[in-house]
């Protein structure tokens, strides 16, 4: 069970499961009442690649597709694919048989590369010593769906009878107010939610619903806040 450290207004703090958001699929794929299977099937090879077929035709090109047919390999395209391994290509498509050294890139907000450096080894947060943090900065609901994009969302469930009055609490407060809540994590609530080690930092936003003694406590993830281009001035 994956969980989260969240504290409350009041610095209460409780251990509390997450999970993933559960939906109903609009529809289901393939024949009613028949499981339907996912199959990879070789397309072509490595000698039946266009570059490659280019480089042994010359200017014949065009008429040995016309009357061969040299792309297809008879004997081997169509086989089934049990599995694959990852390969490592080179800028040339040459193999290499160590993993490439990873640069991180930082990107400034006008879409130009900023920073190259070394990555940094980051922990994840949320099931920390330190819990994650309510910071009591309180959005409309409307404001915060214009603002920001979702790039996922969470659901957080209570674990035992105390947990469950401690998020229903949350969750009609947020639902009566029809508000969202920032969330963070640190010591000041100021840093971002990471889950997983090395793992995407995301602002977290959580609403609540709440239907009599039912309750839906969502924490809604967003690394990216939409903000409008200021026009440039026309030399």
């Amino acid at each position: 069970m994956r969980r989260i450290h969240l504290m409350n207004k009041d610095s209460r703090d409780a251990t509390i499961a997450i999970d993933s958001l559960k939906y109903d699929k609009p529809f289901e794929m393939g024949i009613p009442g028949k499981a339907l299977n996912f199959r990879r099937y070789l397309s072509a090879t490595e000698a039946n690649l266009n570059h490659n077929l280019a480089e042994q035709f010359g200017d014949n090109y065009a008429s040995h597709l016309i009357e061969s047919d040299p792309e297809i390999d008879l004997e081997k395209i169509g086989q089934f694919i049990s599995g694959t391994d990852v390969v490592y290509l080179g800028s040339q498509g040459e193999i290499l048989y160590a993993p490439p050294k990873t640069v991180e890139v930082i990107i400034a907000p006008t879409g130009e590369e900023k920073e190259r450096r070394d990555p940094e080894n980051i922990p994840a947060n949320v099931d920390d010593e330190l819990p994650v943090r309510w910071t009591g900065k309180k959005m409309p609901k409307a404001s915060v769906a214009v603002n920001f994009a979702f790039k996922r969302t969470i659901q957080v469930r209570h674990v035992d009878g105390l947990t469950y009055d401690y998020l229903f609490e949350m969750a009609k407060e947020l639902h009566d107010e029809s508000v969202m809540v920032l969330i963070g994590a640190g010591q000041t609530g100021k840093d971002p939610l990471i889950f997983q080690a090395n793992g995407m930092p995301y602002r977290g936003f959580l609403e609540g619903r709440v239907d009599g003694k039912k309750y839906q406590l969502l924490l809604h993830l967003s690394n990216m806040e939409l903000k409008k281009v200021k026009a440039q001035a026309k030399k």
